[in-house]
């Protein structure tokens, strides 16, 4: 009888190729084009960087412009255009899984082999989920300091019941969307709670569509115009009476996303004393990841390690928003249900 050796199983880097594709593609918010490739930020961590800067410039202020005379003393005076900074800080993360020889001898399928091939969908919900912590940060800090110019909020912690008016609707997510004014129109998805997921399907405003990718792939639309992400990631927050649910509105393009190979990707630790004798493997796998939603800095105010934790990301103090509020490509809704 044949046997498959763990070679065959664990090749390094097509583990990493297979890890990094997988990582992209079931990651709704990288497959969808909300977070996206950044050469300049790339160039920085490259370098083994871990901390980064992102400057740029604001838009042209929208001034009545000068009217022209035929008088010479008449001079026009220059306007500046002003600076923006953006800050950011790499996530360096790994994870291990480990399975004993018996279990492969005793079992019908190898657990190595079942490992290695989720791994790469371990990592995409690790990432999606640190992309929202990040967002409820940036939440944190809006409601904060910016008199949550960010933010619709319907929901309430009574005690009657909930009435529709409480509930995400059309109506709700478009006023949503006008936090960002006449900037509204470059929103084109919303990610809700499985919750909310299902009361926009009892209300038959979703609708799928095939992907330009990929004929067989099909895309829940809502409303016609937003790409509809469901993940239970997004607060379900319990208050005395209610729920309140957070919903997030994005823009394409609305963060950076990228990758820096770790020193060792991945490797596989054999300990042949474990089960006394019987033998286990464990694989390791590590992934060096920057998400950073544009128009922000991550001030690390509040960071005690190297990486910010979930429970870092979180908090106001390690935020604050750089730019005019219609250039931040997202917004937040909170409903009950």
């Amino acid at each position: 009888m044949a046997e498959t050796n763990i070679a065959e199983v664990y090749e390094p880097l097509t583990f990493r190729a297979g890890v990094d594709e997988m990582a992209v593609e079931l990651n709704a918010f990288a497959s969808s084009g909300i977070l996206v490739p950044d050469p300049q930020i790339a160039a920085q961590i490259s370098g083994g960087g871990r901390l980064g800067e992102i400057p740029y410039f604001g838009p042209l202020a929208n001034n009545e412009p000068n009217y022209s005379t035929d008088v010479s003393a008449n001079k026009s005076t220059p306007e500046q255009i002003a600076g923006k900074l953006d800050k950011f800080r790499l996530a360096l993360m790994n994870n291990s899984w480990s399975t004993m020889d018996l279990a492969r001898a005793l079992g019908l399928k190898d657990p190595l082999q079942g490992i290695i091939n989720k791994v790469g969908q371990w990592w995409a919900t690790v990432e999606q989920t640190r992309f929202i912590k990040l967002l409820l940060g940036i939440l944190a800090d809006n409601v904060a300091n910016d008199s949550g110019d960010m933010v619709y909020d319907i929901s309430t912690d009574d005690a009657a019941a909930i009435a529709d008016a409480e509930r995400i609707s059309a109506s709700a997510v478009l006023l949503a969307a006008q936090t960002m004014g006449d900037h509204a129109d470059a929103l084109m998805a919303l990610a809700v709670h499985s919750v909310v997921a299902t009361r926009l399907r009892l209300q038959n405003v979703t609708s799928f569509v095939s992907s330009a990718a990929d004929a067989n792939v099909q895309i829940e639309m809502y409303l016609g115009k937003y790409r509809l992400i469901v993940d239970d990631s997004l607060p379900a927050v319990a208050g005395t009476n209610r729920i309140t649910y957070t919903s997030i509105l994005f823009a394409a393009g609305a963060a950076a996303r990228e990758t820096v190979p770790a020193p060792v990707a991945s490797e596989l630790k054999r300990d042949p004393d474990a089960g006394v004798g019987g033998g286990q493997d464990t694989l390791f796998s590590r992934r060096h990841v920057l998400l950073h939603p544009y128009g922000f800095q991550f001030t690390s105010t509040t960071v005690a390690g190297v990486t910010p934790t979930l429970a870092e990301c979180i908090l106001e103090a390690n935020w604050d928003r750089s730019v005019d509020r219609k250039l931040v490509g997202f917004a937040f809704l909170k409903t009950n249900g």
